[in-house]
């Protein structure tokens, strides 16, 4: 399986409104630390489940970042076709946290950015097959122009199986400081860029589950443990499925968008596993001069087909050395360009048809430093 790009029936009915003792149970079962969400549950218990991630739905909106809503609509009839299990995040969250069994074939449908297409061409097909969603919204923009929703729609939505999630305030990169300010300075910004988002949403909306999508898909070891701090589940934008063994700080998404939301690697990306491996606590953020950053896999206990294990990135198919029967080495053979990018390794599963997958985000800044610019 290669990737090179940076990139059901079963459930169908939506859960009732939850009470207010529910939502204080939902923010115990969130606010887990890091060091928790590294080491707390047996190894690949409860499966898996893949998360779906979607900007706009509209042909006049930039590729990079959008579907068609015919290909959308292709996407849930695929879905429905193949008895996928669409289940709300934050069920998943718990579930996979708690070491209770997921169904099978488990999938997240959520969207970034509360772009106005998500309501006029995503959310009636969503609601014409009774399925739940999760619209991460960066809260400055809601509202601030036609093409972004606004908060009675927001509102109407999660009434029929929305749930309104943290995107930040000002969709900002969280990992840039400002000129001459201090870590502290650093953090208490970013906090409050978090913390009044959510304040924002559950004045309009109410208490909600406290799950979190990074802007960009951009984090480092600082960010995590801030985000623990916080007591919030983090989820980013790399390739891959989401288990037990998951870092809940950095949890995979499948970005889809442009030729990487055809039918045909929808459907590769939609019957994927998370991959057995311990979970990975690495800086995605380059140091200087670190140009071919190492991966070490370290794989659960079981009958994994490693000798079929493949990872891709900067320059092609990587090479890969076994430490021990469990440890494996990915070997950079080029080096990770300046921006945003990443490994994505593969090993065949036992159910026909089925892929375990993994993706290793990486940030560099360009050579003198300074960050490189969003295109």
């Amino acid at each position: 399986m290669k990737e090179t790009m940076y990139e059901g029936r079963g459930r169908r009915g939506l859960t009732p409104p939850m009470s207010e003792s529910g939502h204080k149970l939902n923010k115990i079962f969130v606010a887990f630390s890091l060091a928790l969400s590294l080491h707390a549950l047996p190894s690949n218990a409860g499966g898996s489940a893949v998360v779906l991630q979607y900007h706009h739905v509209d042909l006049g909106t930039p590729p990079i970042t959008s579907i068609s809503p015919t290909n959308f609509a292709a996407h849930l009839q695929y879905l429905d076709d193949n008895s996928f299990n669409i289940l709300p995040l934050n069920e998943i969250d718990e579930a996979l946290k708690n070491g209770k069994e997921l169904p099978g074939k488990v999938i997240a449908i959520t969207f970034d950015d509360a772009y106005v297409s998500i309501y006029t061409e995503a959310y009636p097909l969503l609601r014409l097959k009774n399925l739940p969603f999760t619209i991460f919204v960066a809260t400055d923009l809601v509202g601030s122009s036609r093409r972004y929703l606004n908060w009675q729609q927001l509102a109407e939505m999660s009434e029929h199986g929305a749930l309104v999630a943290n995107h930040t305030q000002s969709h900002l990169h969280l990992l840039r400081l400002l000129d001459g300010e201090s870590h502290e300075e650093w953090r208490l910004r970013i906090s409050h860029e978090i913390t009044g988002a959510q304040l924002e949403i559950e004045k309009h909306l109410g208490e909600l589950p406290k799950l979190f999508a990074y802007p960009y898909g951009e984090y480092s070891l600082n960010i995590l443990a801030l985000v623990a701090d916080l007591g919030y589940t983090g989820f980013g934008q790399q390739s891959g499925a989401m288990g037990a063994d998951s870092n809940f700080l950095a949890l995979p998404r499948f970005p889809m968008a442009g030729i990487y939301a055809d039918l045909k690697s929808f459907r590769t990306k939609s019957n994927t596993l998370a991959m057995p491996i311990h979970p990975i606590n690495i800086e995605s953020l380059l140091a200087p001069g670190n140009f071919k950053p190492m991966l070490e896999l370290d794989f659960t206990e079981g009958n994994w087909r490693t000798s079929e294990l493949t990872c891709y990135g900067p320059g092609g198919k990587m090479n890969i050395e076994a430490i021990n029967a469990k440890t494996f080495r990915v070997l950079p053979i080029a080096d990770v360009p300046v921006g945003r990018s990443r490994y994505n390794c593969t090993m065949p599963s036992n159910q026909p048809g089925r892929y375990f997958w993994y993706s290793q985000s990486w940030i560099r800044k360009k050579d003198d430093g300074t960050w490189y610019p969003e295109p």
